[in-house]
């Protein structure tokens, strides 16, 4: 009697166990990309993040360089970029960097998947300072030593320059006319090196072009012989050399805009061109630049800036230009382009380690999209 009832409790439990399982529902388990929620859970290694499964672990190659980089830019400072390159910046524009790039880390204290890296690659991080993309682009290479994909590398090569004309000129204190780094260099006087060049960018250029003025080395005053007939004073100079001092360079930064860009810098850019000049940017094309050099009286590196006491002392050798000494007056004293070899002016590159391009159409279907997930 009491093993019937042990095995009709066994009977019972098995069939219980069987009713039990029959009832479990199966659970949906959703793969990458795929939707999730309350009642649909992510494959393993994956999250749900705005309702679709993703990959949160930031390994992929766009996630770690979009992390590093921006952490690098909010920590970046400018003159420590810079090198010892003579570039005056603005510095309200420069700090919007900083802060739009810790906005782009924070996303990733919730976790930040693959295709939101790709589009903040993509689309966000072209957008940290136009124009001023040195700032980011070498706070990011300094910190990941990558060149990000869709990034395109920078010749060393692309800028020729070919002077068009070279002479002494004023300068005044109209900063929409004369470079406001040179007003403030020509504090003895008000007379410069002017020189008119063409600049030829052969392909887009991301970075800093330096223009250097070359003096006349090894210069030394000869008086006229009075033995020969029509023989008249003058210097005789054994070489020449590149100057690189920043009163007789000029730096600039040039980067390829695209169409939208440029229409906009153009509206922006304070410094509007007298003479309907193109504006100047390392699109590809020819572009009529002035160059200035600043070129106050000094015979230890300039040997063709005699001096004299006086000016009749100067007026008694006709037809021959010497450099008197200053007076109060600075718009009428000092030298322009004595001591400079005639038509020489250089340009040195220092390229951005890369140029990251924007597609703007694409970035803006991009948008649209993002925006209509969320409206679902």
């Amino acid at each position: 009697m009491f093993t019937s009832y042990r095995f009709l409790i066994l009977i019972v439990s098995v069939m219980g166990l069987f009713a039990f399982s029959g009832c479990k529902k199966k659970e949906n388990i959703s793969q990458l990309g795929q939707r999730c929620g309350q009642n649909v859970k992510c494959a393993q290694g994956l999250k749900c993040w705005a309702g679709i499964c993703e990959d949160l672990s930031g390994n992929s190659p766009a996630c770690k360089f979009v992390k590093e980089a921006s952490g690098a830019i909010m920590n970046a400072g400018p003159k420590d970029l810079l090198k010892g390159l003579n570039f005056e910046y603005d510095p309200n524009f420069i700090s919007e960097i900083p802060n739009s790039a810790a906005q782009i880390y924070k996303g990733f204290a919730q976790g930040m998947p693959e295709r939101s890296c790709k589009r903040v690659l993509e689309c966000e991080m072209p957008k940290l300072g136009i124009g001023y993309s040195w700032f980011w682009t070498r706070a990011a290479y300094e910190a990941t030593k990558t060149i990000p994909e869709g990034a395109k590398k920078v010749s060393a090569d692309a800028i020729s320059v070919n002077v068009q004309n070279f002479d002494q000129n004023a300068i005044g204190d109209d900063t929409t006319m004369f470079p406001e780094v040179k007003v403030r260099q020509m504090t003895q006087h008000r007379f410069g090196c002017k020189a008119e060049v063409e600049v030829k960018v052969r392909e887009e250029f991301a970075g800093f072009a330096t223009f250097h003025f070359w003096r006349n080395t090894g210069c030394e005053f000869v008086e006229a012989d009075k033995a020969v007939a029509d023989s008249k004073p003058g210097f005789k100079c054994q070489g020449e050399e590149l100057l690189k001092d920043p009163k007789y360079t000029y730096t600039v930064y040039l980067y390829p805009f695209s169409s939208a860009q440029l229409e906009t810098q153009k509206k922006a850019e304070k410094n509007k061109d007298k003479q309907g000049r193109a504006y100047f940017t390392g699109n590809p094309g020819t572009y009529k630049v002035e160059i200035w050099a600043y070129n106050p009286i000094d015979e230890a590196l300039f040997g063709e800036h005699k001096q004299f006491e006086n000016e009749s002392d100067m007026k008694k050798i006709s037809g021959f230009a010497f450099c008197p000494k200053y007076t109060e007056n600075v718009n009428e004293n000092g030298c322009g382009c004595i001591g400079f070899v005639k038509n020489k002016i250089t340009v040195s590159l220092d390229p951005d380690p890369f140029f990251l391009p924007m597609d703007e159409e694409k970035c803006t279907k991009q948008a649209e999209a993002e925006e209509s997930k969320k409206d679902k």
